[in-house]
């Protein structure tokens, strides 16, 4: 049911510069950048294998169809950009440095 709710949560939008501004201090950003509709897919699946994860940390995925090689950006809630990483990603990586950002921290000790 969660990788359904983390799917409705992933609008993906095909321009050459999606606008961040209505996740900020919603939610945290991971951008997939590649004209390559096949770099996109196999991110997206390997995203999708630790929905429930990325669910409970208010990460959404948009893409944006520029440049032919795979790159991944993480947006943190406050809105700048946290990381960086290409096809050989680890979703453990990204799931990791958000853990240790101060507020998932807060966010892990509220109620």
């Amino acid at each position: 049911m969660l990788k359904l709710i983390l799917l409705a949560l992933m609008p993906l939008l095909a321009s050459a510069s999606p606008d961040l501004a209505p996740y900020k201090w919603k939610s945290r950003v991971i951008v997939l950048r590649s004209s390559n509709q096949g770099n996109i897919l196999a991110a997206r699946e390997k995203l999708k294998k630790h929905a429930s994860a990325l669910y409970e940390r208010n990460v959404v995925i948009v893409e944006n169809r520029t440049g032919e090689s795979l790159e991944i950006d993480l947006y943190g809630k406050d809105g700048g950009k946290k990381w960086q990483g290409d096809r050989d990603f680890e979703v453990k990586t990204i799931i990791e440095l958000i853990d240790s950002m101060p507020m998932r921290k807060e966010e892990s000790r509220s109620p």
